[in-house]
């Protein structure tokens, strides 16, 4: 069905009827082939890969900004600027001076795009048009704010990296041969903490013989948890049978460490 027809005597109020027609069939189409974008729906299609490009793999998060003043838009576009990292990205898609319209939130819309608004707020018909659509506006008083926001979004998704943690090292006194079990290596504790679940590497006359994961950690008959410098232990090696007497066993552990822009 057509639109209704409507007969006007002043000219402006037909541009005005005529420009609201625009707006109604620009979203109509937009509402049909566009998705919603919010902050949260950001962190999901980021930990789901689906923001990522196809050929770079770069995340990039689009953004439009509103701000009270020329100097403000400045100032936060220059702490966004610090946040570059290669495997994420910010695309200020409009920056401009003045309240929130209903022409930031269509562009937010066609372009997965969040808006900040920094001592402005939207007007009437631009907050019912981003309730329909589900775009996010997010309003900040407080430069710092926005950027922390936007830094802890995309760190909490990077992939933390690994970094090795040396924890001790233990000198072999003796092997014990145990049926069904395999060598067991009687240690002395010289230095730090042997901890269950770490991995040992192990050494024989200064040279690296393997790297092994911990079997088992026993002292005094008993599995613990850690024996620390100065103390014996009983230490089994999964895989690995041909320890020595005077070989040095080196404890350390991986863990994951987030990363920062």
């Amino acid at each position: 069905a057509g639109e209704p027809f409507v007969v006007v005597d002043e000219i402006s109020v037909a541009r005005q009827i005529a420009e609201q027609r625009e707006n109604q069939i620009r979203s109509r189409t937009l509402a049909k082939i566009v998705p919603k974008v919010s902050f949260e729906d950001f962190q999901r299609r980021l930990a789901e890969g689906s923001l990522a490009g196809a050929d770079t793999g770069i995340v990039q998060l689009n953004l439009i900004i509103r701000a009270d003043v020329r100097g403000s838009i400045e100032a936060i576009q220059k702490e966004l600027e610090k946040l570059e990292h290669p495997e994420v990205r910010i695309k200020i898609l409009q920056a401009s001076v003045g309240g929130i319209t209903v022409g930031d939130v269509t562009l937010a819309h066609a372009s997965d795009a969040v808006i900040i608004g920094f001592n402005v707020i939207p007007d009437e018909a631009a907050r019912t048009l981003a309730d329909e659509k589900g775009v996010e506006i997010r309003r900040y008083d407080v430069i710092y704010k926005v950027t922390d926001d936007i830094k802890a979004l995309l760190e909490g998704r990077l992939k933390p990296e690994e970094q090795q943690v040396e924890l001790g090292q233990a000198i072999v006194k003796q092997v014990f041969q145990i049926s069904r079990v395999g060598s067991v290596a009687g240690c002395y504790v010289v230095r730090g903490t042997i901890e269950r679940g770490c991995r040992i590497r192990v050494f024989r006359d200064g040279r690296l013989v393997g790297d092994y994961e911990l079997e088992s950690l026993r002292r005094e008959k008993e599995d613990v948890r850690e024996v620390s410098r100065g103390f014996e232990c009983g230490i089994k090696l999964a895989g690995f049978n041909d320890v020595k007497k005077d070989d040095m066993l080196e404890a350390y552990k991986i863990v994951e460490v987030a990363r920062k822009l």
